[in-house]
């Protein structure tokens, strides 16, 4: 009766123990997104001859979101094809496109340790895109602010066999885009550098750019150079 007793003890020990691990709750250690970061699966079209990204290698990152919470640490890459902001997530190393309205502003640290600054903008385009804003790298900050979308556009195609089979393969070409901030949070665009395109932009204002231009011996068609160029109007207090 004894031996009985203990052994209907142990069942009841056992099942309980194992009711107790049923009902654990398991942590999440894989989740496909974070907390903070929402998006989609991203599909990377091998349908391109070129590269489709501002930067080839994945980047250490830092994003902004629109609710104002800082996600540091992540790999990420710009898409100028697509104008979007693709996450590799390290626990199963898929890729993500970012909702773009939850991004107001992202930072990618280079090899060199160099940071290059992205920030949305809205640039009063009616189409459907451009609502959402675009992304652009911020050059400038001042009176007048300068940022350059980085944008990848498909030039023609080209019909090739790969792998014994026919496919179209558009050709990618890169095509950066300058927008200039006015005081008054305007955007001017100037799709090709040069100094006669930026001039046009202030007619106004056109005598003492032409001077600053003149004297500095500036030449608006070396991206470096027109960086400077603002910084430069900026400190003379132009506008």
């Amino acid at each position: 009766m004894k031996h009985s007793i203990y052994i209907l003890f142990l069942f009841v020990c056992i099942a309980s123990n194992a009711q107790t691990n049923v009902l654990q709750r398991i942590p999440d250690i894989d989740s496909t997104f974070s907390a903070e970061l929402t998006g989609e699966f991203f599909f990377e079209s091998k349908q391109y001859i070129g590269e489709q990204y501002f930067n080839n290698d994945w980047w250490d990152g830092d994003v902004l979101l629109s609710s104002g919470q800082r996600v540091n640490g992540k790999l990420l890459k710009y898409n100028g094809l697509f104008d979007e902001l693709i996450w590799l997530n390290n626990s199963n190393y898929g890729k993500f496109k970012l909702d773009k309205l939850s991004v107001d502003e992202f930072w990618m640290r280079k090899k060199t340790g160099d940071t290059i600054h992205f920030k949305r903008i809205n640039v009063g385009d009616t189409t459907s895109i451009h609502r959402m804003g675009i992304y652009t790298e911020v050059m400038v900050t001042g009176t007048l602010s300068l940022c350059i979308q980085r944008k990848i556009s498909a030039v023609g195609y080209e019909d090739e066999y790969k792998n014994k089979v026919l496919g179209r393969y558009y050709n990618l070409k890169s095509k950066p885009l300058y927008y200039i901030k006015l005081p008054e949070n305007q955007y001017l665009l100037i799709n090709k550098l040069s100094n006669t395109s930026f001039l046009k932009l202030f007619p106004d204002k056109k005598d003492a750019l032409s001077k600053i231009i003149r004297d500095n011996h500036f030449n608006a068609k070396n991206e470096n150079e027109f960086v400077k160029l603002i910084e430069l109007i900026n400190r003379e207090g132009v506008f």
